[in-house]
This record gives C-alpha cells, sequence and structure tokens, in this order.
C-alpha cells in the first residue's frame, strides 16, 4: 500500500486545488449564483477565469521557485519574495515602465526577469555562493543578503511609483501583490511560465544530487556549477514572469515548499510535483478572501498572503530552530 501514497497525496491535492478553483470562481466582490457559474451565462465569470487563470499559474511558479531555490542553497528559508528576487523583478519592471512609455508587455517581462537575475545573482554572491559551494556558509548568509537585497530594490521601485501619477495608478496594487482583473499583455508571462514550470521537471533529479554534496554530484557526473545556473536561470524566468503579472508577492514561496517537503519527504521530484497544486490553490485562495472580507472592496492578494505568512513564519521557526534544521535541511 505504501507505494499508493503519492497518488492519494496527488488526488487529494489536485481536490483542493479544484476547490479553490470554483471557489475563485463563484465568490467575489459581486455575487454570481451556482446556476450562473454553471451555464456560464454571466459577464463576470469570463473575468473571473482570467483572474483565476493569472493566480493559479502565480501561484504554481512562485511555489516551485521557492523549492527549487531551497534545495539548492539548503536553507529552508529561501524564498524569492523575501530574499530580494522578486524585488529586483519589480524594480526592472517598474523602471522599465516608466523611462520606456511604449514598452510592450513582453519587454517588460523580460526587464523583469533580467532584473531577477540581476537579484539573484547578487543574492548569490554576497552570501558566499563560490566559496560556500558545497559547505554550508550560504545558507546562513543567505537570508542577510536577501533582506539587504529586498530593502534597496523595493524602496527604490516605491520611489520611482510615488514620484509618476501615472505609474502610482497603475503599479501601486500592482506592487502589493495584486491578481489583475482583465488582460493586459499578461499571455507572453503566463506561457513563459508554464514552458519553464515544464522543464523544471527534469531538472529535479539533477539537482538532488546537488544537495548530497558538490563532490557527490561530480563523482556521479553531474557538474555541480551546471546544476547551480540551471537553477537559478529556472527561478529567475519563474520570479520574474511572476512578477510581470502580479508583482513581487513574498511567503508563499516560502510556506508551500515546506508543506509539500514534509509531505514527499526526501523526494525531490514528488514534492516538485506536489507544489503546483498547492502553490496554484494558495494564491486562488488568498485573492478570494481579499475579494470577500471588504465586500465589495478588495484587499490585494499579496497582503493576504504577507498577513497569513508572517504567522507561517513563526510556526516554520518554531518546528526548525530546536532541531537545528535552520541551517542546513
Amino acid at each position: 500500500m505504501a507505494p499508493l501514497r503519492p497518488l492519494y497525496m496527488n488526488l487529494l491535492l489536485w481536490s483542493v486545488f479544484a476547490l479553490a478553483l470554483i471557489c475563485a470562481l463563484r465568490f467575489g466582490t459581486a455575487q454570481m449564483s451556482a446556476e450562473a457559474l454553471l451555464h456560464g451565462d454571466a459577464g463576470l465569470l469570463s473575468g473571473r477565469g482570467f483572474r483565476a487563470l493569472c493566480a493559479m499559474t502565480v501561484g504554481a511558479a512562485l511555489a516551485v521557485s521557492g523549492l527549487m531555490l531551497q534545495s539548492l542553497t539548503g536553507n529552508p528559508l529561501a524564498d524569492p519574495g523575501i530574499t530580494g528576487i522578486n524585488a529586483g523583478a519589480a524594480l526592472m519592471a517598474v523602471a522599465t515602465a516608466q523611462f520606456v512609455p511604449s514598452a510592450s508587455a513582453g519587454m517588460v517581462m523580460v526587464s523583469a526577469i533580467a532584473g531577477a537575475g540581476l537579484a539573484g545573482l547578487a543574492l548569490w554572491l554576497l552570501a558566499g555562493g563560490d566559496a560556500g559551494l558545497g559547505s554550508e556558509g550560504i545558507a546562513l548568509r543567505l537570508p542577510l543578503a536577501g533582506l539587504a537585497i529586498e530593502a534597496l530594490c523595493l524602496s527604490l521601485a516605491m520611489m520611482l511609483i510615488l514620484t509618476d501619477a501615472q505609474s502610482q495608478a497603475r503599479y501601486l496594487h500592482w506592487i502589493s501583490g495584486a491578481i489583475p482583473p482583465v488582460s493586459r499583455g499578461e499571455a507572453v508571462p503566463l506561457v513563459t511560465i508554464c514552458g519553464a514550470l515544464g522543464a523544471g521537471i527534469f531538472l529535479c533529479n539533477r539537482l538532488a544530487l546537488m544537495t548530497l554534496g558538490a563532490d557527490q554530484s561530480h563523482s556521479l557526473g553531474r557538474n555541480p556549477r551546471v546544476t547551480i545556473s540551471l537553477t537559478l536561470a529556472l527561478v529567475t524566468v519563474l520570479s520574474g514572469a511572476s512578477v510581470a503579472i502580479v508583482g513581487p508577492i513574498a511567503f508563499l514561496g516560502l510556506l508551500v515548499p515546506f508543506v509539500a517537503r514534509g509531505l514527499a519527504g526526501p523526494a525531490l521530484r514528488r514534492a516538485y510535483g506536489y507544489c503546483v497544486p498547492l502553490g496554484a490553490a494558495v494564491l486562488m485562495a488568498s485573492d478570494v478572501a481579499g475579494r470577500v472580507i471588504v465586500r465589495p472592496g478588495e484587499i490585494d492578494a499579496g497582503l493576504i498572503l504577507a498577513m497569513f505568512g508572517g504567522l507561517g513564519l513563526v510556526m516554520v521557526l518554531t518546528r526548525l530552530l530546536p532541531r537545528g534544521a535552520g541551517v542546513r535541511s
């Protein structure tokens, strides 16, 4: 019976995903009857469908980004949202939109990916990535380096937004993690995320060897530096494309992988598979909560995640620190 457990777990998680999707379509600032949802004869349904699509895709991307970054660095607290990677993407996206007003959605996404890559590179170097290859030094320095990058990039992004009235109207909610209610060029980032999620599956085995140690990975024919480069590239693309759609959301990439790894055990590919429906469900549920709590107003999904994510982080720390797992998992 033991081999069937992953099947049952996948069925459970995808059922949770389906429930979150139904809630995302059914509930919001305006009422929609169950009959209208079933027959699709309400104008709200198409808008909520697009919003749910953005939430599920970005939720899966951020969860997978967190899982891969945590596995690479050996730090269970690594999250693109709180290590500065998403903040770097946000800064570049805002700067591109402000200084190149004619920039297309694809150009903004490319700039966001570039910003995520630069922030990720700075994070890796400041945390001593090269010197810490195969050691635990990077796991210790990563949170401090991430906090510095995040504070710098977010403050600069907010300065750019607040100095321009047009940017305020477009990006003030976006930087708080707002799910877009209508399409404004999100097709390219959505397709990019889906492609990156598919490619990431093939990186799991290679990264799993890396977690055994750089020497062990090299002895089995997998160059650890190539693994590092591929993993950081995947995290960069997923984070940058996600930020281009919903802004710099934090905590989802920390908490969802923590749960997925607890359910999957040491099997990285299995945890990857768990992160996709679980991350999608969490972001959709956060968006629904933000729409119904202060109806007819809205609270951005990123703020909902920040509120509950802070509490979740405290719970994670209480579990990790007594066991000494806050350094290396």
